[in-house]
């Protein structure tokens, strides 16, 4: 079964310190669990209020949604390259990811991950903590 990947909750609250502010149907629980709001409900970090602070500590995007308002509001764009490796005659593929702005590489990655996903969700940290 494919499912969403949704940003960790560390990258959640750095996006949410960074502005993001967009309508999110997930949202993290104060103590880090992830939760679905009502089938029709969503929320913006801006909603956050005396009402709802017992309630959620951030929204939740998934990793695809960060990665288009990191491109859409500070002109970054991640991607992640798959790296085959063959160290067990298996085929084996890592990944890395770049950084780029305006056609010029900012970052690229020294380490290699085990999905895109987990690459993805470093890149999106590295952009938060060093270039915004």
């Amino acid at each position: 079964m494919i499912t969403e990947d949704y940003v960790s909750f560390e990258i959640a609250k750095l996006l949410k310190e960074k502005g993001f502010d967009e309508s999110i149907s997930m949202v993290y629980m104060s103590y880090g669990d992830l939760c679905k709001l009502h089938r029709y409900d969503s929320i913006r970090n801006s909603d956050y209020n005396d009402i709802t602070k017992n309630y959620f500590e951030c929204t939740a995007p998934t990793i695809q949604m960060a990665r288009k308002w990191l491109r859409k509001e500070h002109n970054l764009c991640i991607v992640s390259l798959p790296l085959v490796t063959d160290d067990d005659g298996e085929g084996g593929c890592l990944w890395k990811y770049t950084i780029s702005m305006k056609l010029k590489v900012l970052f690229d990655s020294g380490n290699l991950y085990e999905s895109p996903e987990i690459a993805l969700d470093d890149a999106i940290k590295y952009c938060l903590e060093n270039l915004i």
